[in-house]
């Protein structure tokens, strides 16, 4: 009987060990993906998300830039991982998610919601584990766990204005698009810029409100002769589209840090639009809508 009640603590503590080991092994199974190396290792490379929602959205995130780019994807094999009809590098990672609700404005907006006021009311986040746990189990991601764990505090770390939301006009192309290039971690190229030179700004009044884009066109040459902004605004005006209830900042250039910190310094924390230059003779334009307030 005595030898018998030893025998049991040792049992116990090697099946204690062996569960250790098994969770350890599994952690680093995991752990080891590509997905999760280029999150935690951050080398200049992208993830990709693909959201298969009506329209699929394809998510391109750079950790080390802590920049991400949010377009549509129109691909007929989105159902595989590989997604051929995106046209992404060979050796791109991309991860796959199917949600709830299929409408992409939808699950955009419910998105941005819990990025803006996740910090003032955290009960927000209580339902995502059990979402993530039901789409994993039903098949509608293929991010493991510990893939998953890492996305949400790598989203954690980003605010609204870190998203950037490309907007291309629909025109049949018989050749393909070029592969997404990689978000740089450092240079903040302009295409079309020439020399190192302040972000020029157009802003348009579209609030209702009297002489506010005079007033923020001041600021911000004021905020530029302080040495506080690089920023020349160009001319501001009224918004011929008639009143906006959401101010709107829209990037032509491509210089997503500056932008970002424009934005920021206005006050206003929203994703950043782009579009492609045509014949817009700015940088970026600024759409003050009636939500927007004086920084």
């Amino acid at each position: 009987m005595e030898s018998s009640g030893r025998k049991r603590p040792v049992m116990g503590r090697w099946l204690l060990v062996f569960f250790l080991a098994a969770v350890g092994l599994a952690a680093w199974g995991q752990l080891s993906s590509p997905f999760a190396q280029i999150l935690t290792r951050r080398p200049n490379a992208n993830v990709y998300l693909l959201v298969l929602a009506k329209p699929n959205v394809l998510i391109q995130y750079n950790p080390r830039a802590k920049k991400a780019l949010v377009k549509e994807a129109p691909c007929k094999h989105c159902d595989r991982a590989t997604a051929p009809d995106l046209h992404l590098p060979d050796n791109a990672v991309v991860r796959r998610y199917t949600p709830f609700q299929f409408d992409k404005d939808v699950v955009w907006e419910r998105f941005k919601h819990r990025l803006e006021t996740w910090r003032y009311n955290p009960f927000l986040l209580v339902p995502l584990p059990y979402h993530y746990i039901a789409a994993y189990l039903s098949g509608r991601t293929d991010l493991s766990p510990a893939e998953a764990t890492l996305a949400a505090l790598e989203i954690t770390k980003l605010e609204i204005n870190d998203f950037t939301v490309k907007i291309t006009p629909f025109t049949k192309r018989k050749k393909a698009p070029e592969p997404d290039a990689i978000l740089p971690p450092v240079e903040d190229k302009a295409p079309l810029a020439v020399e190192d030179r302040p972000i020029v700004v157009e802003i348009l009044n579209a609030s209702g409100k009297k002489g506010l884009a005079l007033a923020l066109t001041q600021y911000l040459r004021e905020q530029n002769n302080k040495g506080l902004l690089r920023v020349d605004v160009l001319q501001y005006d009224n918004y011929p589209g008639g009143k906006l209830k959401e101010t709107r900042v829209v990037d032509y250039s491509g210089r997503r840090i500056q932008v970002k910190q424009l934005s920021s310094a206005i006050g206003v924390r929203r994703e950043i639009t782009t579009e492609p230059r045509g014949t817009a003779i700015c940088d970026t334009r600024i759409i003050l809508g009636q939500d927007f307030e004086m920084p």
